[in-house]
């Protein structure tokens, strides 16, 4: 028997795409009234990327732009800054269709809890995170991709789909 999900997991890269799969999520949870977490995974540069990058700039340089990457990734998806202000408190609204105040965004937002990671696969983070977190459903994104792309196996979500078992939602980006 199939049973409501208590936990989503939403799998988030920030682009502006992801509004579209955040509202899959927020419908998903809507109707089972589960909880969602937002996961952004940072793609951890290869040791020799990052060397090469660190030859160039100077690790000081490096490691103060990897750790403001990360910072903004997480103040973006926080509320730390105006625009993410305003994309919480429209989340929080989404399903009432009316403006909210930001103590009442608290109290009706979906949102559990809020992760950025790192990894050097997305994918394993993904299906790493769903297990560690006892989620029932990952919910992510998917563009249309080239033949060539298609063949080369580069897709994230496909990736997920092959190594979890647990269910997944795919929804599709528009151009």
């Amino acid at each position: 028997m199939i049973q409501k999900p208590k936990r989503i997991l939403f799998a988030s890269d920030l682009s502006t795409n992801m509004k579209e799969v955040f509202k899959h999520a927020v419908s998903l949870s809507t109707l089972s009234d589960a909880n969602i977490i937002v996961l952004h995974v940072m793609d951890e540069a290869g040791k020799n990327s990052q060397r090469r990058v660190q030859r160039a700039f100077g690790e000081t340089l490096y490691n103060s732009i990897r750790s403001e990457q990360k910072d903004g990734a997480r103040n973006l998806l926080t509320g730390k800054n105006v625009d993410a202000l305003g994309i919480k408190q429209a989340i929080a609204g989404f399903l009432e269709d009316k403006e909210v105040s930001p103590s009442e965004m608290e109290i009706s937002s979906p949102i559990e809890k809020i992760l950025v990671t790192e990894s050097k696969s997305i994918a394993d983070e993904i299906t790493r995170t769903a297990v560690e977190e006892e989620c029932d459903v990952i919910v992510i994104g998917c563009g249309h991709h080239s033949f060539i792309e298609s063949a080369i196996g580069d897709n994230i979500a496909r990736k997920v789909l092959k190594r979890t078992s647990v269910p997944v939602l795919v929804v599709p980006l528009l151009d």
